[in-house]
C-alpha cells in the first residue's frame, strides 16, 4: 500500500476523529472511506462529461410524466 502524507486543518481533524468514533472505524479506515468516496464520485461524474462530450446517448431519467394518470400502475 502507498503513503501519501497530507496536512490537514485542526478543525477537520477533530470532525474525522469524531466520525472515526461515532462509526467504529480507526482514523485510518475513516480517511479511506473518505477518499475512496471521493475518487469514486469525480470518477464516475468525469466520466459522465467526457461520455457528453463525445456525443454519446445519454439515459434520461424523467422526474415526472403529465400522463401519470394513464400509468397502469397509477404512479
Amino acid at each position: 500500500m502507498a503513503m501519501v502524507t497530507v496536512s490537514i486543518p485542526d478543525d477537520l481533524k477533530r470532525r474525522l476523529d469524531t466520525l472515526a468514533l461515532e462509526t467504529e472505524r480507526t482514523l485510518e479506515e475513516s480517511i479511506l472511506v473518505a477518499l475512496s468516496e471521493f475518487v469514486e464520485t469525480w470518477e464516475r461524474h468525469l466520466d459522465d462529461v467526457h461520455q457528453i462530450e463525445e456525443g454519446e446517448m445519454r439515459a434520461v431519467l424523467r422526474g415526472g410524466d403529465s400522463d401519470s394518470d394513464n400509468d397502469a400502475d397509477g404512479f
